[in-house]
């Protein structure tokens, strides 16, 4: 995808693990020191989940290691083409590279911080879901007013060694210009949360485009602990009573109260 760009890993194991001659992650004869042409024999470049490089530096991560029974993501560390360390499920650089691939939005904007945010917190089962290149979810801007409400173009480049992407298909989430009448990232994490809830349940995929639908997502994002965010979403942009095609939540015994 994007050039310079792309993902990698998760959280599970404090600082990075720097490697040594004993380690040996996955039981596949991965050693420090290793020359990066030698270790794509061991773990080639097709398979991976997501990559980053930056200047001699490059971080690669697959899925499912070896001998892992958490069913972990791990991350390697190239340094002038040379392993350095590795690390098993280091989330906040996962999102971060999958960020820099997938989202067309730039920190220091509010949108970017609470994108990111409910990816930091939402379980970590549903995290791995949605960051799964062979079905990624891009988080892109919709215009409504100013020169782009005309026309806008975004563009994906890819390279021969980019990993494969969006095999199963991808999910498009597309933020509006009035998530800028939020003043803090809350809010916008409500609708984030909401959205990346409607990939999760499949509503699309599923035809459950109605408020049963709404009210689901509601419920999901609530239960992920986005209860405070979901209000400040619903005073500041949801839909009043009235208003076309509107849904109105409904009490329901599984609500997060």
């Amino acid at each position: 995808m994007r050039s310079a760009i792309i993902v990698s890993i998760f959280l599970l194991s404090g600082p990075l693990a720097l490697a040594s001659p004993k380690d040996d992650p996955g039981g596949r004869g991965v050693l420090a020191g290793m020359q990066e042409g030698d270790f794509f024999k061991i773990y080639p470049q097709e398979d991976l989940r997501t990559f980053r490089h930056e200047g001699q530096d490059d971080w690669l991560t697959y899925n499912k290691p070896i001998n892992d029974p958490f069913h972990a993501v791990i991350t390697f560390h190239f340094k002038n083409e040379k392993l350095s360390a590795w690390k098993l499920n280091d989330r906040p650089e996962v999102v971060k590279e999958y960020l820099g691939e997938f989202c067309f939005y730039q920190e220091p904007s509010l949108t970017y911080r609470a994108i990111k945010d409910v990816l930091m917190r939402m379980p970590y089962k549903d995290f791995l879901n949605v960051t799964d290149r062979q079905r990624p979810v891009l988080f892109t801007e919709f215009y409504v007013e100013g020169t782009a409400r005309f026309a806008s173009s975004t563009e994906f480049i890819v390279s021969k060694d980019d990993p494969p992407c969006c095999k199963q298909g991808f999910t498009l989430v597309k933020l509006g210009m009035s998530l800028g009448l939020a003043r803090t990232p809350g809010p916008i994490e409500g609708v984030v949360a909401h959205e990346i809830a409607h990939r999760v349940l499949d509503t699309i995929r599923k035809g459950n485009v109605n408020c049963d639908a709404e009210r689901a997502a509601n419920r999901l994002i609530k239960e992920w602990g986005f209860k405070e965010e979901f209000k400040e979403a619903s005073r500041l942009f949801g839909q009043k009573k009235g208003d076309p095609a509107a849904c109105q939540e409904v009490p329901h015994k599984t609500n997060v109260q």
